[in-house]
């Protein structure tokens, strides 16, 4: 028998709801306890990861069959958790689906102190069930996503370039893997020479199914030794590939790999938008055109709607060269960001392109090499590491 729960013990606890104001009740009634507030699954794991969390708390934004099943990949980093899931208009379906996790509980709104300490008395039965040991914490790797709201602006040559220095700094190539979601016109792997035997359909085809070693399987291996999880081989094949496909994805590659290199379409549809919610750091490819800023203004704005942290929105310019008559300050006061690094324009990355060889592999001296390896460095890092001494402002030269 269970000794009595001492509900007034400071407790760790992880709140997931896609509106961080959704759970404001269970805020208040959890007042004194150490609480971490999440927008996505994706973060809940890294705090997972990195926090001694006693308890989930998953909020209304997930009571769906698709939200219970994203949830449930916290179970894949802590078996032990205990998880409850708060609804405001529970159905059987949910119910159903909540148990065949494995929730502890499923609560409906609104929360008051009773529902509150039933939560918390779920720590001590999972505390009792693990006879105190410490689940094993799994490594999370970093999804790193480039995107660019117009096409052609070098966002899938940035993918490969970034993800193969990557693999160059670690030592490490099979720790690293891309994801290509531009789902109808994705062009990694004839970027990189890939023939894949799989895509990413076949994931989708077996949704059911899906685990760790059945998704490695659909993987394809550059010479290189980095993975790649090709697009549908046909632009009619992407209607096949729904946002649950790609979130399972997400979460299942970040187990598996130190870093998770994403390639999107140059629109913000649903599959783009959970991509983003889902990265530690996206890399906004624009190009040095008056067109490719505007359409990244209004990509922003967007963000801005959903509330997107644009701490994790790292601005990269393509194509820099003296001929260009774009004033860095005034592209950043319209775009409300800090150039953090930049790709010289020149000959030999459309020469690579062409060979389907990363600039940083054929040309490695080359000056547009050592500025994707100084982006490769600034999302491993937090800091572009710029070689040769060269200046910030000395990019139009």
């Amino acid at each position: 028998m269970l000794p009595e729960t001492d509900l007034s013990a400071t407790r760790s606890i992880l709140i997931v709801d896609t509106d961080t104001g959704g759970l404001d009740s269970a805020v208040s009634l959890l007042d004194g306890h150490k609480l971490y507030q999440v927008r996505n699954v994706s973060d809940a794991q890294r705090k997972l990861v990195e926090e001694s969390i006693e308890l989930a708390i998953i909020g209304p934004g997930f009571a769906h069959e698709a939200g219970v099943m994203e949830a449930a990949l916290l179970l894949d980093i802590d078996p032990n958790l205990p998880i409850v899931l708060v609804a405001e208009d529970l159905t059987t379906d949910v119910l159903r689906a909540s148990i065949r996790v494995g929730f502890k509980d499923v609560l409906d709104m609104p929360l008051d102190r009773s529902k509150v300490d039933t939560m918390l008395r779920h720590i001590d039965r999972a505390e009792a069930a693990s006879r105190g040991d410490l689940p094993a914490k799994t490594n999370i790797g970093k999804v790193i996503t480039i995107m660019s709201p117009k096409g052609g602006a070098g966002k899938t040559m940035t993918t490969v370039n970034v993800a193969l220095a990557l693999a160059m700094m670690t030592d490490a190539p099979e720790r690293v893997v891309i994801m290509d979601a531009d789902l109808q016109f994705g062009d990694v792997c004839i970027s990189l020479q890939v023939e894949p035997t799989h895509t990413i359909v076949d994931a989708a085809r077996d949704i059911e199914k899906l685990d760790e070693p059945m998704l490695s399987g659909l993987l394809s291996t550059h010479t290189s030794g980095i993975k790649v999880l090709s697009a549908p081989q046909e632009p009619s094949l992407a209607d096949e590939i729904s946002t649950q496909v790609i979130v399972r994805t997400i979460g299942m590659l970040k187990r598996m790999f130190d870093y998770v290199i994403i390639d999107t379409a140059p629109f913000l549809d649903e599959p783009v938008l959970s991509i983003l919610e889902r990265s530690d750091v996206v890399l906004l490819v624009v190009d040095m055109d008056l067109p490719a800023v505007k359409n990244a203004k209004l990509a922003l704005d967007t963000l801005k709607l959903i509330k997107f942290p644009f701490e994790k929105i790292k601005l990269i310019l393509n194509r820099v060269n003296s001929k260009a008559r774009l004033d860095i300050n005034e592209l950043e006061k319209s775009l409300g960001l800090e150039v953090e690094a930049a790709i010289a324009s020149d000959k030999l990355v459309p020469r690579a392109v062409n060979e389907g060889i990363p600039v940083v592999s054929l040309y490695p001296r080359s000056k547009p090499a050592r500025d994707l390896r100084a982006i490769a460095a600034l999302v491993m890092d937090g800091d572009a590491v710029v070689e040769e001494d060269e200046s910030r402002r000395g990019w139009f030269k």
